[in-house]
């Protein structure tokens, strides 16, 4: 049965395909970033939104039908983010041993501060789609928002650094950075999985992305 659109889901459903649009966007801007100068941290944040944006088609799918287990979908996820992690790290560290030269000019820093305009218009739909939502799941939300603003300036430092300061390396320091981000958050979901079944514990919002945090939160 389809959520009226007065409905809390109806209304989170609305908000689907801006959040859809804005998560392209990014994807975009990303696969430019690459193709125009050979960033491997611009490669691993590609990487991640592309898993995110599987994340947000198994969700917005599943959110309209019933019986599938959050904590699956948690399982999930969090396998596919460890794997991508794991070989991103790899990537990264052979760069780091071997650096190769960026292309492409400011374009490359350009393309991240548009990830980063992008991030913050993502953040501030996901707020709106989860304002009347109960305060685990706001916070959730907002914890997300804060750990990709953080990746998105990981990228932009990493693109000034290899681009305009000519250190490649530091470039694929900050795709290491990516990398390390994005297996510690998998585990998190993987960990956190049998806990969505209980009293109190967070939920997921059809038509966002489960919730990983960073090493830094």
């Amino acid at each position: 049965m389809t959520p009226s659109p007065s409905s809390p889901i109806g209304q989170s459903l609305s908000g689907t395909w801006a959040v859809w649009a804005l998560v392209m966007g990014i994807v975009a801007v990303k696969v430019f970033a690459v193709r125009a100068t050979g960033s491997v941290g611009a490669l691993t944040a590609l990487t991640d939104s592309l898993i995110d944006l599987l994340a947000l088609g198994m969700i917005a799918g599943t959110g309209r039908t019933t019986g599938e287990p959050e904590g699956r979908i948690r399982r999930l996820k969090g396998s596919m983010v460890m794997a991508a992690g794991a070989f991103m790290g790899l990537v990264a560290l052979a760069r780091i041993i071997q650096p190769v030269p960026l292309s492409g000019g400011y374009w490359g820093p350009g393309a991240a501060l548009a990830v980063i305009g992008l991030t913050l218009g993502l953040a501030w739909l996901r707020g709106r789609a989860v304002a009347s939502q109960p305060a685990a799941v706001r916070g959730e939300v907002r914890d997300q928002s804060i750990a990709e603003l953080a990746a998105a300036g990981v990228l932009a430092l990493g693109l000034v650094a290899g681009v305009m300061l000519g250190a490649p390396a530091l470039d694929a320091a900050a795709g290491l950075i990516l990398a390390i981000w994005m297996a510690w958050g998998g585990w998190a979901l993987i960990r956190t999985a049998e806990d969505t079944t209980r009293m109190g514990a967070p939920t997921l919002v059809p038509g966002l992305p489960p919730v990983r945090r960073g090493p830094w939160g």
